[in-house]
């Protein structure tokens, strides 16, 4: 038979041409791939992917079908053809190429069919995570039964598994409203979100079904998923996203639609002036720089303050609180001094508060600073009194500076305190304590689920008791710890 030439291949391999199927040569996929490439590099993904979709179909060697398969998942990914594209990185992992991380960041965003498909191929480790994905979604589409079948295949296939425990935690439940969630699932916020979904995982059960979404940390992308979200899934309510700068373009969004919208780990408390609806939980900050200046003055009797602070958003957030919460209170501000964030020299700024003489400095800086900072207050014979805030509350601070030039500091942590009830229910599924960005999530949960339950009753008309969040209505003084460093150790003081 005489062959038909690389042309043509690559002209059927576009769909311009039909004829009966030939067996291509490895030159010929060879030049393909090599076509497939330079289509890709150029954005002409539509022509790549048929490219690459033509090499998958006739080669035989793992390694080149491999590399087919994942530029497959990333072309689907850039057309959002999300299902598509965790079925082509599930198949680039089964012949060679780890795509796990891909996979976590599609899975989300996939539906059932693909989820269910791509178990096949899918690593061994993610193969409950998608099958407890697609039930999730299953309880979303109000389609008990299937969600009922994939949980039990998850408990009884991976028994060991953490899916198994959330399998057999939330399968019972049943939430009348749908929920976007926004988080960062990859990129580098992703520990964060990760923790705040394991508290909504916990919170939502009988509440509501949460679907999520993958920013990435993305402004732009926290948006279109928003939007997303409102119009394809009809959801109820919005929980995030995680970062403020993402936080005040969605809150527009959910404010215009009118539904709820809470952020747990955003702090510019701006954001809760959008609108009636809109609300953030982060105000660890603001609570521990009124309950220092609170505790500095009718606990200690201090009146006169200097402030040592880094130049970024943590820094300035806890300078303008302490500031305006003393003036308030009718002490007095001798200095304010910004530092740059790991300037090692503090020579001027300790100078100018030693010549002022205050009777406390507030320092809230960061944990890398601390180590730098602490030598040359004793150094410059600072007599004053050191406050801080949670930057001091490290263990690592013992192995790098000595204990003469940490005792007597006086600092506050984040308020954070899970419920027993909580901590029985997150260690069940979780085998671990939940930590502090668990409990906001677990505390945004329940508020958007008293929301939802309850639309014309305004929260303050309720108690509602929160781990880790504030509405801002709380009494600071009351929530935040406060630790003395004498020792090598953080002994609580309140």
């Amino acid at each position: 038979m005489k062959r038909i030439p690389i042309l043509l291949l690559l002209l059927i391999s576009v769909g311009c041409v039909k004829i009966a199927r030939v067996k291509p040569s490895p030159d010929e996929i060879k030049i393909a791939y090599d076509k497939a490439m330079e289509a890709y590099t150029l954005q002409e993904y539509k022509k790549a992917g048929e490219l690459f979709e033509f090499i998958v179909n006739n080669t035989g060697e793992r390694k080149v079908k491999a590399k087919s398969l994942f530029y497959l998942g990333e072309i689907y990914r850039d057309l959002s053809r999300f299902g598509a594209s965790l079925k082509a990185f599930a198949m680039a992992c089964y012949y060679g190429i780890d795509c796990s991380e891909n996979i976590k960041e599609i899975a989300p965003n996939a539906d059932i069919e693909s989820l269910v498909k791509g178990v096949a191929y899918s690593p061994k480790d993610l193969k409950p995570y998608l099958l407890y994905l697609a039930a999730r979604k299953y309880q979303t589409a109000e389609k008990e039964k299937k969600a009922s079948v994939l949980f039990q295949q998850i408990i009884q296939k991976y028994p060991n598994t953490i899916y198994a425990r959330k399998a057999r935690y939330v399968e019972p439940s049943k939430g009348e409203f749908k929920v976007g969630v926004l988080l960062p699932l990859t990129g580098p916020f992703s520990e964060i979100g990760e923790s705040v979904k394991k508290g909504i995982e916990i919170g939502s059960r009988d509440k509501f079904i949460p679907i999520y979404s993958n920013t990435k940390g993305n402004p732009l992308l926290s948006y279109r998923e928003a939007y997303r979200l409102i119009k394809r899934e009809k959801i109820s309510g919005i929980i995030g996203p995680l970062l403020s700068l993402n936080s005040f373009a969605v809150a527009c969004l959910s404010d215009y639609v009118g539904i709820p919208l809470i952020s747990p780990t955003a702090t510019e408390e701006l954001i809760d002036s959008v609108g009636n609806m809109t609300y953030i939980l982060n105000r660890s900050l603001s609570m521990q720089a009124e309950a220092m200046v609170h505790y500095a003055m009718d606990e200690l009797g201090i009146k006169t303050f200097s402030i040592l602070y880094p130049a970024t958003e943590y820094g300035e957030a806890l300078y303008n609180r302490f500031k305006n919460e003393v003036l308030k209170k009718g002490g007095i501000i001798m200095t304010c001094v910004a530092y740059r964030e790991g300037d090692p020299d503090f020579k001027d700024e300790l100078q100018l508060i030693k010549k002022d003489s205050p009777e406390a400095v507030y320092i809230p800086a960061l944990p890398g600073d601390i180590p730098l900072i602490a030598p040359q207050i004793k150094y410059f014979k600072i007599k004053a009194q050191i406050l801080g805030a949670d930057g001091w509350k490290s263990n690592e601070l013992f192995h790098q500076v000595d204990e003469a030039y940490l005792n007597g500091v006086v600092l506050t942590d984040y308020p954070y305190n899970p419920t027993k009830d909580f901590g029985e229910k997150f260690n069940f599924v979780y085998q671990e304590k939940p930590d502090r960005y668990a409990c906001l999530g677990f505390d945004a949960a329940n508020i958007i689920g008293f929301l939802l339950r309850n639309p014309n009753k305004p929260l303050s008309s309720f108690n509602i008791s929160l781990t880790a969040g504030s509405l801002g209505v709380e009494e600071p003084y009351s929530r935040v710890p406060f630790y003395i460093i004498n020792n090598r150790k953080f002994n609580s003081i309140k």
